[in-house]
């Protein structure tokens, strides 16, 4: 389960759905990368846009194998309910989160909830932290290293390798809430939630871990590390939104629920008013639309599913973001293929990011147009090889994002 959820959390899906990657990594014949071909994505956040460094799949399958290698001894905290292990999985542990937030907050001796946040954990991070950690191996260590050389973080947003470091990370400060604060606190990534007694407990604990994460070379987000109601807690994160799809896109689109339109994408059947709504929902959030993308892979062929990929491309340029998730589309389906502007091809050639450059070599490939082809890899071209059959390894457009 391990690599293949990584696959879910991919800014860029793989030109070829990382099938050549995941095999030699099952079989044990995976390479380390000659070299670390790093690019810069613009993605967008909840509250942000944020640059990010993305690479491509034979390094991250290369990360992933070391960073479980340096792990497999560590066990976190069992309060520490995200990116455990190897076989961790995001939804079984997102509901346990959910559980555990709603059992502590019905004891009525618990009536606040404190939470905190780290600042911008995954840009600050300081590397030594890392390298001076008790399950630090050389391997990973020289791995980490360059990467942070190149791209000055110590971990990347979007994978696997880099939340299970980050999970690792904050061991100490897990240690010093079990001593605190014992079977009361639960952590999800960089972000725990303390049910206490009372304020003053609460600005004990917060002292107690702002010094740790400073020890640490971290620091407390101001804006986020509050301490309130636990009934804060019900209508935020432990909020259940799960149902029947169509009535839960329905409050979404009422209630502008982006969780719920988070849960009802992936899960409602192709519909022709929810497919006229997709351009207009993704011009609001963008962050949607990679799970926009996840249902029009099942609606491109219905009309208006069709024109709603037709709209989102006409609108892609120069969102790299958006043109990484609408070429994953069309490398998995002809038709959409065919109408790729030669515009957002070229785009996507020049750019300074490998995994684009094989979607967009990919998809200039299963149309004709070497005009705009890019230089293809070696992994492209066995690909090519093949035949270039758009059904043969398409990019994954399933995702946790």
């Amino acid at each position: 389960m391990g690599f293949s959820h990584d696959l879910m959390t991919d800014w860029i899906p793989d030109a070829l759905g990382a099938a050549d990657v995941t095999r030699a990594l099952a079989d044990g014949t995976l390479s380390a990368p000659p070299q670390l071909d790093i690019g810069w994505l613009r993605v967008p956040l909840a509250r942000r846009t944020e640059d990010i460094p993305v690479v491509d799949s034979t390094v991250r399958a290369h990360m992933h194998l070391l960073v479980e290698r340096s792990l497999h001894r560590h066990r976190p905290h069992p309060e520490v309910l995200s990116y455990r292990s190897t076989d961790w999985d995001y939804r079984r542990a997102y509901r346990a989160r959910r559980d555990r937030m709603h059992a502590l907050g019905r004891q009525t001796e618990l009536p606040l909830v404190l939470k905190l946040d780290i600042h911008r954990f995954g840009e600050s991070l300081p590397l030594h932290v890392l390298l001076d950690a008790p399950w630090m191996t050389d391997t990973l260590a020289q791995q980490l290293t360059e990467l942070h050389h190149k791209t000055g973080r110590s971990l990347f947003p979007g994978h696997r390798w880099a939340n299970r470091l980050g999970t690792a990370a904050l061991h100490p400060i897990d240690a010093r809430l079990t001593a605190m604060a014992p079977d009361r606190w639960i952590r999800w990534g960089d972000d725990w939630h303390v049910f206490v007694h009372d304020t003053a407990e609460a600005e004990h604990v917060r002292a107690a871990v702002k010094a740790g994460l400073e020890a640490l070379g971290l620091r407390l987000s101001a804006e986020k590390s509050t301490t309130e109601s636990v009934a804060t807690v019900f209508a935020g994160p432990a909020r259940d939104v799960a149902g029947n799809p169509p009535e839960v896109w329905r409050r979404g689109i009422q209630n502008n629920d982006v969780r719920a339109l988070r849960y009802a994408l992936p899960r409602i059947d192709p519909e022709a008013e929810v497919s006229r709504r997709i351009p207009g929902i993704v011009r609001a959030q963008p962050t949607l639309l990679p799970r926009a993308v996840y249902y029009l892979d099942r609606a491109v062929n219905t009309p208006a599913g069709h024109e709603a990929v037709r709209e989102l491309l006409e609108a892609a340029h120069p969102d790299l973001f958006a043109v990484a998730r609408l070429l994953a589309l069309a490398g998995r389906h002809q038709e959409v293929a065919s109408y790729v502007p030669d515009s957002l091809l070229a785009l996507a050639a020049d750019c300074g990011i490998a995994a684009l450059r094989e979607l967009a070599a990919r998809v200039a490939v299963c149309t004709g147009r070497r005009d705009v082809l890019p230089e293809s890899s070696q992994r492209l071209h066995q690909w090519i090889a093949q035949g270039a059959d758009i059904r043969h390894h398409p990019p994954c457009v399933a995702t946790l994002l």
